[in-house]
């Protein structure tokens, strides 16, 4: 009988796994969930939180690129901002040729963005109107590399205005700069040039003082309107506008 109910005793205990080999595989358990989250959560930090775009300063027409991780959604940033130069070969020339005006020694005093990309999703902004150009290639160089060999004088007109224009953010106005220098009649001549880009930048500030006041931007049309009648004292245009602002 001794025998009996021991065998009957041991039989019963022995489907029941030990406490300690329990606890260890709810350990483990507790291990590989965590991995598995922390592993999901790099992944989609690494792909929806890479950001990374183009910025351009017009005080010294440089561009360079930057990067770095946020918690998406959230937009936490959680690495530190790298930047690298990428200034082109034009701007290299713009400046050593002096068509520009970049106070030595001075940094940038002010980026824009060019474009923006957060995860798979990429956001142009203005400033890309100027960039954009600036790159153009023809048969495999830059186009306005060689407009600038070809047309210095005209070149030193158009560049000082881009400039102007680019510090102020009036990049809509550049690519329409651009098709003037391009396509005016006559030799390469630094006056006619001037006359032209004079009288297109007023009637250009004309329209963009009243589409500004018609849309209840007041405050940024008097400001656009300021700048105007600095650059164009003279103008009868300008003055016409300033009296019916006040």
């Amino acid at each position: 009988m001794d025998g009996i109910v021991s065998t009957s005793v041991s039989s019963t205990r022995s489907p029941h796994p030990p406490r300690r080999s329990r606890k260890g595989s709810r350990r483990s358990l507790i291990i590989v969930c965590t991995v598995l989250s922390l592993f999901l959560v790099a992944t989609v930090v690494a792909i929806k939180g890479n950001v990374s775009g183009t910025e351009f300063a017009p005080s010294h027409f440089q561009t360079r690129q930057f990067s770095f991780y946020e918690i998406p959604f959230l937009h936490l940033q959680i690495t530190p901002i790298t930047r690298r130069d990428s200034t082109g070969p034009l701007a290299r020339q713009i400046r050593a040729k002096g068509w520009i005006t970049v106070v030595r020694g001075k940094k940038p005093s002010g980026w824009h963005l060019v474009s923006l990309r957060r995860g798979p999703t990429s956001t142009p902004a203005v400033a890309g109107l100027l960039t954009d150009t600036m790159q153009l290639q023809d048969s495999g160089s830059p186009f306005w590399v060689s407009w600038n060999n070809d047309h210095p004088n005209r070149a030193s007109v158009l560049w000082p205005t881009v400039q102007r224009l680019a510090e102020r953010e009036l990049y809509v106005m550049l690519p329409e700069l651009f098709q003037l220098a391009r396509t005016l009649p006559g030799q390469d001549n630094a006056a006619e040039l001037t006359a032209a880009v004079d009288r297109w930048l007023v009637d250009q500030y004309v329209m963009l003082v009243n589409d500004l006041r018609d849309a209840d931007r007041a405050d940024l049309a008097d400001d656009l309107l300021a700048e105007a009648r600095r650059d164009y004292p003279a103008s009868q245009q300008l003055a016409d506008l300033d009296s019916r602002g006040g």
